[in-house]
């Protein structure tokens, strides 16, 4: 820790040589003041400082200073934010409540631009071209509905209008990654009419090596692109139509054994197989805003088409004797129709009221290979049908303009049918189920001045019930939706004329129907219960302040403790020629670090010097409900030096810099443990030209 910090000191006095007197900047005036950023985590606008959540956002300057590409980058600037990170899995972990091994929903909900990204392989999203990033912490559910159990991620991204904007973009890095993009947008007809577009493309040769074969692994294909056509035909509507595209075509590769008889070293692997990664997403929006004088309408159409097509190594070996592979083939359809009307002007009675409906279609395609004996083992074929509609409603009244007492309820329907077939298990099932659900939410806030609110709620949410894709067993293949109630106080505050922004949460959450996987005993395969009883108990601080201008210092950390309190299942013993009783109750949920933080400064100096230097941290954490797989605590550093000017900016950045080892993802298999390795120390250059 002595080092770091004389790096860290030493990198500052370097971004703070000849800064001279202060005057305007290149990106703009000068401000001293933290900014306050306008959001819609409560699906209207607000000040975020006047958000009765627990929230972290980020604008548009804060995700390119920071460098955040991603929503893996995203989350790291975000305490008690986590994520099982994988080749397809991006599950995210907020406040310690994360999902069993094979879900492939997650408890976090994911939106960009109101269009729901509802299965966790989908949400680590390519970050181009985006106005604002805020993620919500705590249940959601009267809002947002479903799978927000734990919170929300909220994706905006940028609209034209009449100015006239661009910008290309171009990056070398280690291991020969190269990414080029360009973003453009203004008017075709002044105050009316606007096109947005932007396009951008990585390649990557990977940083593993598969020793067999002596190739490189984890080698990377992305293609993103989206446009925005916006219509304002008078001052009261704005229509817009959004659409989106995405192709990945990636190799995997990169799980290892970190532990055991087959332990390899780092980025080192052992496979006899091609593992696959390919990915295809379209999306498409109607977005149609009416500002009145007395109310707010929203409508909201959306669209999703995503496949993902996948193959590992299923032995993650070289054994020319028991040659497996699995291929994993899923693919999503889903339609939706939000309505929302709100009250359009500030008064002593706030409300929002909306309607929402949806439909689902998902199939999953799996099929285990055993390629050297010439035989597949199990092929399930599973289609899930889901329909939906909710009603929701939220208002806050406020008493002598600083008590604001806020209470909201969500009715929640849906109808799912599960249809699985496997024609080499000879089996075949089908499957109904209706769930109905009510999700209230009450708040009371008081400002015990203007820049000093505190603020209690009580919430509740919930992840959706399903049906278990690996099942061969009719009696297994249901399970049912997981709840969550969390209670938070919190206060947050703003100082030294808006210099000084310091917000405090202290929360507890009681999840019951904890999903977990077990062994069903009479079949020996894998079955999802509702057997679990967990907690979650923590706190969230983060501290912005700009002393001067130019010089931003900012910190967030996140302490919480998840925890089974009652799960007890029978499992394979590590021989696996028995079944045996295990209580798990006192374990740690995985996924679920103790603690999570960040911290860091920038300075962007009048000769046109940037510096930035980021540090972050996690502590140890399971890969599994035994948590017999464990990474240990690890932090990691990155640093930018760039140059700017009016309409060029170069960039040296650096990250990982003193290449710390760690795993993303980690999974326990019999005696030993497999995992996959967090991206090496890293270097790279960016250009950018604006116009």
């Amino acid at each position: 820790m002595r080092k770091i910090c004389k790096i860290i000191v030493a990198a500052l006095s370097i971004g703070l040589l000849g800064s001279g007197a202060y005057g305007e900047t290149i990106k703009g005036e000068p401000s001293t003041k933290v900014e306050n950023i306008v959001v819609t985590a409560q699906k209207k606008e607000e000040n975020m400082q006047q958000v009765p959540i627990s929230m972290d956002v980020f604008s548009e300057m804060d995700l390119q200073d920071a460098k955040i590409e991603t929503t893996h980058d995203l989350i790291k600037f975000s305490p008690n934010v986590h994520m099982k990170q994988s080749h397809v899995e991006h599950a995210v972990v907020i406040r310690g409540i994360s999902s069993f091994h094979s879900s492939v929903y997650s408890p976090a909900g994911y939106y960009v631009d109101d269009i729901s990204y509802p299965l966790h392989y989908m949400q680590n999203t390519g970050l181009m071209d985006i106005e604002r990033a805020e993620v919500l912490k705590g249940p959601q559910g009267t809002l947002y509905g479903r799978n927000s159990e734990s919170g929300v991620i909220n994706i905006i991204t940028r609209q034209p209008g009449n100015e006239f904007q661009g910008k290309i973009t171009s990056e070398y890095g280690s291991y020969n990654t190269l990414k080029a993009g360009t973003s453009i947008s203004g008017p075709l007809v002044e105050n009316k009419l606007f096109l947005g577009g932007s396009f951008q493309h990585l390649i990557s040769d990977g940083f593993s090596e598969n020793e067999i074969t002596g190739d490189t692994v984890q080698d990377q294909d992305h293609t993103n692109g989206r446009a925005t056509l916006r219509w304002t035909p008078n001052d009261q509507m704005d229509i817009s139509i959004l659409g989106n595209i995405m192709k990945n075509d990636d190799h995997g590769g990169g799980f290892r054994y970190i532990s055991g008889p087959l332990k390899t070293d780092r980025f080192k692997v052992r496979k006899d197989c091609d593992e696959y990664v390919d990915q295809d997403e379209n999306s498409q929006a109607l977005r149609i805003k009416y500002r009145g004088e007395n109310l707010d309408i929203l409508w909201a159409t959306s669209a999703l088409h995503q496949t993902l097509d996948k193959q590992n190594d299923a032995d993650g070996w070289d054994n020319p004797n028991r040659q497996q592979s699995n291929i994993f083939k899923i693919k999503e359809q889903m339609l939706s129709q939000e309505i929302r009307i709100s009250s359009s002007h500030d008064g002593p009675f706030e409300w929002l009221t909306g309607l929402y409906g949806f439909t689902e279609k998902t199939r999953f395609d799996f099929k285990y290979d055993f390629t050297s004996q010439n035989k597949v083992i199990m092929h399930p074929v599973t289609d899930i049908d889901a329909t939906g509609y909710a009603f929701f409603g939220q208002g806050t009244y406020t008493l002598g303009d600083k008590l604001h007492i806020t209470a909201g309820l969500r009715y929640d329907h849906q109808e799912l049918e599960g249809d699985l077939e496997d024609s080499v298990k000879d089996i075949a099932f089908n499957e109904e189920v209706t769930y109905n659900e009510l999700l209230p939410k009450f708040t009371t806030g008081y400002d015990v001045s203007k820049d000093v609110m505190v603020y209690g709620s009580a919430s509740k949410g919930y992840l959706v019930g399903g049906f278990n894709w690996l099942t061969i067993s009719p009696d297994g293949f249901n399970y049912d939706p997981e709840y969550t109630w969390n209670y938070e106080t919190g206060i947050k505050t703003s100082w030294l004329d808006n210099k000084l922004m310091v917000n405090l949460s202290v929360f507890h959450i009681d999840i019951e129907d904890k999903q977990v996987a077990e062994i069903d005993v009479s079949t020996l395969s894998s079955t999802i219960s509702n057997a679990g009883k967990a907690h979650s108990s923590g706190l969230e601080l983060q501290v912005k302040t700009r002393p001067v201008g130019g010089l931003d210092l900012f910190a967030g950390v996140g302490f919480n403790e998840s925890k089974f309190d009652r799960f007890s299942s029978a499992q394979w013993n590590p021989t696996h020629t028995a079944l045996v009783e295990k209580d798990y109750a006192d374990n740690y949920l995985p996924y679920a670090p103790r603690y999570t933080y960040n911290a860091g400064f920038q300075y962007r100096s009048t000769n046109h010097l940037f510096f930035r230097a980021d540090i972050f941290g996690t502590a140890k954490f399971y890969g599994d409900p035994a948590n017999k797989s464990e990474q240990d605590a690890y932090q990691t550093i990155n640093l930018t030096l760039g140059y700017e000017s009016n309409s060029f900016d170069l960039y040296f950045w650096a990250k990982n810099v003193f290449d710390e080892e760690y795993c993303t993802w980690i999974m326990s298999r019999g005696n030993s443990a497999m995992g996959l390795d967090g991206a090496p120390q890293t270097f790279g250059v960016t250009a950018t030209y604006r116009f």
